[in-house]
Formats: structure tokens, sequence, C-alpha cells
């Protein structure tokens, strides 16, 4: 989870563009379709930003938060997703993505793990400063059953928002299991308007995390700015 609380391209021209962009717009249009459930956890920028996206693309999209009763939550309320307990959003939805504090989830994950069993589970969490940033491990010991995934963590909020860089439309990186899973997790991504790329299985999570370092990097100490996207190419 990449914000200001807690794109350059790699290069211009891709032959392989339109093709991407059509598969692209394929996922968006079946997730349209078939749309998920899918609860987002954390009411900061990132989350916010997910869940608007997210409803936009015709998912059914629930925010959770310890205290939905509390005043400060007007910007999540208006997402157009329907903003509610973290319990009742985990039990209410097929995929859930944690959008909060990377530190917290060592206490989240083991209070919830039991009602994320077999559920999509995507982790775009931040620990930083740890020794590991993402909470993989914990979400595989808490919730063993729960396909896990590695996603929106590499990129500020500013580029789920608007994915495009001029005619370019941005990648985003992740990684986590093949299978039937993969297409819920391809999907979410997809409603962004970023085209997923597959690393591999979480033994590669580290490249995604990688990449989350070089846009901090980019960003903020070379001067490039949040709306700073990545573009994999070939040919």
């Amino acid at each position: 989870m990449t914000d200001g609380s807690f794109r350059h391209k790699l290069s211009e021209n891709d032959p392989s563009h339109r093709t991407d962009a059509l598969l692209t717009q394929q996922n968006k249009e079946e997730s349209q379709m078939n749309g998920i459930r899918v609860a987002v956890i954390g009411t900061g920028i990132i989350g916010r930003t997910l869940a608007t996206r997210l409803a936009e693309a015709g998912h059914t999209a629930t925010i959770g938060t310890r205290n939905p009763g509390r005043d400060g939550l007007e910007d999540a309320r208006h997402t157009g997703a329907r903003v509610t307990s973290i319990e009742e959003a985990i039990d209410s939805s097929e995929a859930v993505v944690w959008a909060i504090n990377g530190a917290a989830m060592v206490e989240a994950i083991p209070a919830y793990g039991r009602q994320l069993a077999d559920k999509v589970v995507i982790d775009a969490t931040n620990n930083i400063g740890a020794p590991t940033m993402n909470s993989l491990d914990l979400i595989a010991e808490h919730a063993p059953t729960a396909p896990a995934y590695r996603a929106f963590n590499s990129l500020g909020w500013e580029n789920f928002k608007d994915p495009c860089y001029g005619e370019e439309t941005g990648d985003l990186l992740y990684s986590g299991p093949a299978g039937p899973s993969q297409a819920v997790a391809e999907a979410l991504i997809a409603a962004t308007g970023l085209r997923p790329i597959r690393v591999g299985n979480n033994d590669k999570a580290k490249i995604v995390d990688d990449f989350a370092t070089l846009w901090f990097t980019l960003a903020f100490e070379a001067g490039f700015g949040r709306n700073l996207g990545f573009k994999i190419l070939t040919r």
C-alpha cells in the first residue's frame, strides 16, 4: 500500500500494446458481467480509491472498518461502496483486499483468519521498515485455505485512480497462485484499468515488493513524483 500517510514508463513504443489493452478491456468486461463481491479493509486513500474503482467496474464493493459508525468516514461513504464492520465486510464477500497500515497486519490477520478461509485474499499493505514488507506468511498461517496474492502495493493511489500515461496504460505486477482464484485477482486488478502482470507464485513476492521500493525511490528521491507507473514491454 503506497500512499501519503504510510509513471515513469520503462519504454515508449510497445508493439503489443493494442493487444494488451484489448486483453485488459476483456478482463474488465468479464468482471463486470460476473461482478465479484469484494471487501476492501481500510478507509485510507488506497482503500477508498480501490473501492471506488471496483464499484465503478461493476463489482459489489464493501469497505470494512473497525468502527463504521464513527465520524470522519464521509469520503469512504462517497466511494459507491457500502461501509460496514470488518467482520460483516469479510463475511459478505468472496474476495478481500487488505489496505490498512502494514504494521497492523500482525494483529489483524490472526483476528480474522478464520473468516478468510477459502476467500481470495489480496495483500495491498506495505510494512515499511520490517524485514519483509508483505504479510503473505501471516495469511498462509492463519488462513491456509485462502489463495493469497500480493498486489496493489507497488504504486501510489493516483495510479489506481488514473491508469493512463498519455496513450499508454500502466501495468501492475502481482504474485500468487495460478488457477481459478487467479482470474478473480486479475479481474480486480483490471478493474482499475491497469494490466495485471503475474510474476509467479508467492515465492516471487519480493519482486513485487522491490517494485514498491523502486516506486518510492523514483517518486520521492529521484523527483519523478507520484504519478509514476510501470510498463512491461515485449517483442
